[in-house]
């Protein structure tokens, strides 16, 4: 990885970033196992170049009796070359992993403005409505159509208090 990523990688606040998107679980999953992937990529790099490379062979041919097989391990060992490794699968699965999170951000943003719209809308009628004082029962029953109805019923059963009334709104007339 390039200097460059390993600085971006690394400089990514990760539970902020798992916070903020809390909601969306397919999405921290998927960045938790590419951050995984990263740490632990990043992990084995640092082994390996830690990893002392040194092979004594002087002290093979002091304690073999057949150098002979010393010296052939010691010819192999110094013809043996790096190899390029054929990134183009890893390439191929990280632009996958990109292009999926940028449909999921993109998906995201679209939910997030719908919300805000809604939100705004409520505002807007919130800063629209009238006070109650100001409210008839005609604006009522616009509202709720169903209490005509359920009015209507209790007259014709003979009840003209709410059950539940008294207990929420205890009468304040002296006995």
């Amino acid at each position: 990885m390039s200097t460059t990523g390993r600085k971006f990688l690394t400089s990514i606040n990760w539970p902020v970033v798992s916070s903020v998107l809390s909601k969306h679980t397919e999405i921290t999953k998927s960045l938790g196992v590419f951050r995984k992937g990263y740490e632990e990529a990043e992990r084995q790099l640092v082994q390996l170049k830690d990893a002392d490379r040194a092979i004594d062979f002087a002290h093979y041919r002091r304690v073999l009796k057949n150098t002979e097989i010393v010296d052939k391990l010691e010819k192999m060992a110094k013809a043996q070359k790096a190899t390029k490794v054929d990134l183009a699968s890893q390439l191929a699965t990280i632009s996958a992993f990109e292009a999926k999170a940028v449909t999921s951000a993109e998906l995201y943003v679209k939910e997030t403005e719908a919300n805000l719209a809604d939100l705004n809308e409520t505002v807007t009628n919130i800063e629209q409505t009238r006070p109650v004082t100001q409210l008839t029962v005609d604006d009522v029953v616009k509202a709720k159509p169903e209490i005509v109805t359920r009015t209507e019923e209790m007259v014709k059963n003979g009840q003209f208090t709410v059950d539940g009334y008294d207990e929420k709104f205890p009468s304040l007339v002296m006995i």
